[in-house]
């Protein structure tokens, strides 16, 4: 079932006796574990009738007793089991000191209890489909995928998140937002709620604004220092280097994310005059269209064979730096001065 179809018939109060919330985007599936609770179990009697279960830890059968207990002093008991692992083909975490019998939780679905709800949760992107157990959840409970968002739908979720907060961001800014920062829900929400502060109720958080405050990815800062190197700012360049070296960055790392930026404005340099757009660039490179924007302006600064040359050097660099022939900062330091050599002039551009 769609996440906004389940939303919505539970606000009409219409209950499905067990769900199954799978999909890697934790962040969405605690707001609508939130959101079933505060529906259909209230406030004044929450404690008593909400149970959160680990399925590595407790034994299935257990979990199914609890959901068959009747609700205190409310109408519907929320059972919420966590990792609920034999729906998937993942192997669990930890210690399993029980095993799970399929037929159990078969039983409980012929004739569940009118009065309670079951949530299992499983972090797999999907559930193993050649179990029995899985296609007869498929057809007697509510089945929600939680997939990470991407491009127009995750800048949509945050135009929404932003007016939760009072306040109004544009398409494009929050484009800028999730380059910035990443697409993780988690990491978005706190710095959508840091910018509403900063502008104020009913005010539209801008392009001054996410510079200002909001908070950089090394993956970000990657690309602010190759743009700041292809601007001719390399003192700009050497402080982000810097900075992320005293906050204990390993170069090695710096290094992988030098070459996957290199690795990016090659495939823009290579696909772009072919007459693709940002939006196909991007769909081919699984990343977001602002990001493509930005390395079409920096892939104008350097030649194909220059980026090539760029690669190669990653390369060899990060096997010197891995087998200990040269001190792991200086090479990130020489890498950054051969990508200020090897630009072009932008006269020539």
């Amino acid at each position: 079932m769609d996440l906004r179809a389940a939303v919505k018939a539970i606000r009409d109060k219409q209950y499905a006796p067990v769900y199954v919330l799978y999909g890697e985007e934790n962040f969405l599936k605690e707001e609508f574990i939130a959101f079933a609770r505060s529906e259909m179990i209230g406030k004044d009697y929450a404690d008593f009738n909400l149970s959160e279960y680990d399925c590595q830890e407790q034994a299935l059968p257990d979990i199914l007793q609890d959901a068959e207990t009747f609700p205190f002093m409310a109408e519907r008991r929320l059972v919420v089991a966590d990792n609920a692992y034999f729906l998937s083909g993942a192997k669990p975490t930890g210690t399993i000191k029980h095993e799970v019998d399929p037929q159990v939780l078969a039983q409980y679905l012929d004739n569940p209890p009118p009065f309670s709800t079951i949530m299992f949760t499983v972090g797999a992107d999907k559930l193993d489909e050649r179990k029995k157990i899985v296609k007869t959840l498929q057809q007697k409970a509510v089945m929600i995928s939680f997939a990470p968002l991407k491009d127009q739908e995750l800048y949509a979720w945050v135009e929404r998140r932003a007016k939760k907060y009072k306040t109004f961001i544009e398409r494009e800014d929050a484009a800028r937002l999730v380059a910035r920062c990443g697409s993780e829900l988690r990491l978005l929400d706190r710095e959508l709620e840091k910018l509403a502060l900063y502008v104020g109720p009913e005010a539209t958080i801008t392009e001054q604004a996410i510079e200002l405050l909001a908070s950089r990815t090394l993956e970000h800062d990657v690309f602010a220092l190759v743009e700041a190197v292809v601007s001719g700012r390399l003192a700009e360049a050497f402080r982000i280097l810097y900075d992320h070296m005293k906050t204990g960055e390993e170069p090695i790392k710096l290094m992988a994310l030098f070459a996957r930026q290199v690795r990016l404005l090659l495939s823009v340099k290579m696909w772009a005059p072919r007459g693709y757009s940002q939006q196909q660039l991007a769909g081919m490179l699984k990343v977001h269209p602002f990001a493509v924007k930005k390395a079409m302006e920096q892939a104008r600064h350097f030649d194909e064979s220059a980026l090539r040359k760029l690669l190669a050097i990653c390369a060899e660099e990060d096997f010197r730096m891995k087998s200990g022939q040269v001190d792991k900062q200086l090479a990130v330091e020489l890498f950054i001065t051969k990508v200020a050599q090897l630009k072009q002039n932008p006269l020539r551009t």
